[in-house]
C-alpha cells in the first residue's frame, strides 16, 4: 500500500516559488503524477492522509481525476484540516473508505477571486464575465459534491454559504466521510518482537523525486528542515500462515495503524486483529473465559454422543444396497413371487407304546416303513 501525504496548499508548479520565498511549500498535480508513476504495478492501494487548506482549483481537479484514473483502491483520511479544494481530493476515495480523526475540521465554500488576483481592468462587461466564471465554477463544484456525498444540493449549497468550519460528526452527516478513526491508547510496555516479524522498507530503488521533495532533502542536508522518519511496513505472519502488513515507525501495532489486507487475523500470540478500509479498527486479546471453554467441551461431548447413536442405528452399506434393489424391483410383492410360497412342513411323530413299556417317539419315516411292510406281507402271503 502506497502512502500519500497531502499536507500543504495546492498550487501550480509555476506558483511554487512564491511559497518558497515565504518559507512555505505547496503540492501540485505533477507531484501527484510522479507519485502514482512511482508506485509498483502490483501495489493496488493508495492511502491518503489529508491536511490541507486547499488552493488552486485547476490543480485540485487534476489531482482528483488522476487518483480516480489510476485504477488503484483509494482511501483518504482527514488528519487535520480539509478545506476548499482539499475536500475535492478527499472525495476521490469512495465513501466507505473516507474517514477523519476525531478533531479534524472541514470547510466548503463558494469559489472566489482572492485579493490581488490578476483580473485586468474592471468594467461592467468584465464584471459580468467574472460573475459568469464564478457561477460556472460553483455549479461544477456542487455537482461533484452531490454526486460523491449523496447529499441534496440544497443542504450542500446552504453549508457552502455559511463559509464556516464543521467537525467530523457533521462531515459524516453531509456525506464527506463515513467514519471517525477511533483513538488508541499507548501500550504500557513494548513486548518483544516475535521471531516471525519482518520489517521491510517500502522504498523503491528507482524512486522518482519531485521538485518539492528535492528542496526538502536540500533543507535537511543544510540543517534548516527537520527530517521526518518514514513509516515502515511490518509484515506479520498470522497463525494460519497469512501475511498482515502494518505501517508504523516503531513499537507494537495499535488501533488506527494503516494495514492491509482487510479482514480478521489471528496472530500467533492469540490476539485477533480486525482491519477495515486499510486501518486497524480493533485488537482483541486472547479469550481466557473458562465458561466458554466448558461450553465448547459440552458441545463436543453432545455431538460425539449423537454421532455414536447414529452409527448404532445405521444399516450397513451392503444392507442398504439390497434394500434399494428390492424396492426398485417391486418391493415385498416381487420378493414373494421370486422366492416362491412353499413352506416346508415341520417334523412330527406318533407315540407308540405298549402296556408297561415307556413311550418312545416314532418318526414319520419309521411309521410309513412299518405300514409298507405290513401291506406287502398281506399281498404275498399264501392262502391255506
Amino acid at each position: 500500500m502506497a502512502k500519500l501525504y497531502i499536507n500543504k496548499d495546492i498550487a501550480a508548479d509555476a506558483d511554487k516559488v512564491k511559497y518558497w520565498l515565504t518559507g512555505n511549500d505547496s503540492i501540485s498535480f505533477p507531484d501527484i503524477q510522479g507519485f502514482i508513476d512511482w508506485i509498483p504495478n502490483d501495489d493496488n492501494r493508495i492511502d491518503i492522509e489529508l491536511h490541507s487548506c486547499g488552493g488552486d482549483c485547476t490543480e485540485a481537479y487534476a489531482i482528483y481525476d488522476a487518483l480516480r484514473a489510476s485504477g488503484k483502491e483509494i482511501s483518504c483520511k482527514v488528519v487535520g484540516n480539509a478545506a476548499s479544494m482539499a475536500t475535492v481530493i478527499l472525495l476521490a476515495a469512495p465513501l466507505e473508505r473516507r474517514s477523519a480523526y476525531q478533531h479534524a475540521e472541514l470547510l466548503i465554500h463558494s469559489p472566489y477571486y482572492p485579493s490581488g488576483a490578476r483580473v485586468g481592468d474592471i468594467t461592467l462587461a468584465k464584471l459580468e464575465e467574472l460573475k459568469s466564471d464564478l457561477e460556472a465554477e460553483k455549479e461544477k463544484m456542487l455537482n461533484l459534491y452531490v454526486d460523491r456525498t449523496g447529499q441534496s444540493r440544497e443542504v450542500l449549497e446552504a453549508q457552502m454559504a455559511t463559509d464556516s468550519w464543521f467537525d467530523a460528526e457533521k462531515a459524516i452527516e453531509l456525506g464527506f466521510v463515513s467514519s471517525i478513526v477511533p483513538a488508541a491508547s499507548a501500550s504500557a510496555s513494548k513486548p518483544e518482537l516475535n521471531s516471525n516479524l519482518n520489517i521491510e522498507s517500502m522504498a523503491k530503488e528507482e524512486k522518482k523525486v519531485t521538485v518539492a521533495q528535492a528542496f526538502h532533502m536540500l533543507g535537511v542536508a543544510l540543517g534548516v528542515v527537520k527530517e521526518t522518519p518514514e513509516a515502515v511496513g511490518m509484515v506479520i505472519t498470522t497463525s494460519t500462515g497469512d501475511e498482515l502488513t502494518v505501517e508504523r515507525e516503531e513499537g507494537e501495532i495499535q488501533v488506527g495503524d494503516p494495514a492491509s489486507p482487510d479482514g480478521e487475523f489471528v496472530l500467533e500470540d492469540g490476539r485477533t486483529v480486525i482491519v477495515v478500509d486499510g486501518v486497524i479498527t480493533e485488537i482483541k486479546d486472547p479469550s481466557s473465559n473458562e465458561e466458554d471453554t466448558q461450553a465448547l467441551k459440552d458441545r463436543i461431548a453432545e455431538l460425539e454422543a449423537e454421532n455414536a447413536s447414529l452409527k448404532s442405528s445405521a444399516k450397513s452399506e451392503t444392507d442398504a444396497r439390497i434394500i434399494a434393489a428390492v424396492e426398485k424391483a417391486g418391493g415385498e410383492a416381487w420378493l414373494k413371487k421370486a422366492t416362491g410360497s412353499y413352506v416346508p412342513a415341520g417334523r412330527s411323530y406318533t407315540p407308540q407304546a405298549k402296556k408297561g413299556e415307556e413311550t418312545k417317539p416314532v418318526s414319520l419315516v419309521e411309521r410309513k416303513l412299518e405300514e409298507a411292510i405290513e401291506k406287502n406281507k398281506k399281498r404275498y402271503s399264501k392262502k391255506v
